[in-house]
């Protein structure tokens, strides 16, 4: 299982990515000033909360409150899917650039063994 901690991991290699591929910072969809591990807790627990709200109002069968929680959940989540997007965006910007000239991947081809990581 992969450590929810270990996100900056991911932030910090895209940025040296960009770097040796000369693509600038204003270039990318995250914000490389953020802890990405402390944003994307700050999302999870917001949308936990909304969501054990929603489930309260639920409970007390108050649908105004139901639909208010609604739309902050989806808010939330909404949030989350930005988060991720703007990494899926950020490898795609840099996998992708011509700045740099990527050898092309051979047919069949598999990263050595040596350099996989277990997790």
């Amino acid at each position: 299982m992969t450590n929810i901690n270990e996100l900056d991991l991911i932030k910090t290699t895209l940025a040296d990515l960009a770097e040796i591929c000369a693509i600038s910072e204003e270039k990318l969809a995250i914000d490389y000033s953020l802890n990405l591990d402390a944003e994307l807790q700050e999302e999870l627990k917001n949308l936990t909360s909304m969501v054990l709200t929603l489930r309260r109002a639920l409970g007390e069968k108050d649908m105004l409150a139901v639909k208010a929680a609604l739309v902050m959940s989806r808010i939330y989540a909404m949030n989350l899917r930005n988060f991720f997007e703007n990494i899926f965006d950020d490898i795609e910007t840099i996998g992708w650039s011509d700045n740099y000239d990527w050898p092309p991947i051979p047919e069949n081809y598999q990263i050595p063994e040596k350099l996989r990581f277990q997790s």
